[in-house]
């Protein structure tokens, strides 16, 4: 009886693994732990929420609808690109005043 139910264990198993896989967090997203942000990616947990982002970057080296963006302590991280506040989660807003597209920015 128990060689029966390993089929579909494996199924379930490689399901799981494939779904987990297609739901990696974008640049922006909340995060409590770099393996949630995907491969390449990093939880800045000093962030509100935490959030996922490629740090250190060199311009155009973001992932798509991200932005390299140097900070005043000459840091530099991926920051999700935004038209309006609106695309921003909670606790960020579209900072356009930068001379740089657009990003979410978190509020202080």
């Amino acid at each position: 009886m128990r060689r029966s139910r390993l089929p579909a264990l494996l199924l379930f198993l490689t399901g799981a693994t494939a779904l987990a896989a297609g739901c990696a967090q974008e640049v922006g997203d909340s995060c409590s732990s770099n393996a949630e942000c995907g491969s390449g990616r990093i939880c800045d947990r000093a962030s509100r929420g935490g959030y996922c982002t490629v740090s250190p970057c060199e311009p155009g080296t973001c992932p798509e609808n991200a932005l390299c963006v140097e900070f005043e302590n000459a840091e530099t991280y991926c920051m999700a690109l935004c038209d309006s506040s609106g695309d921003c989660r909670t606790g960020y807003f579209c900072d356009g005043e930068t001379g740089a597209a657009p990003y979410c920015r978190q509020r202080q």
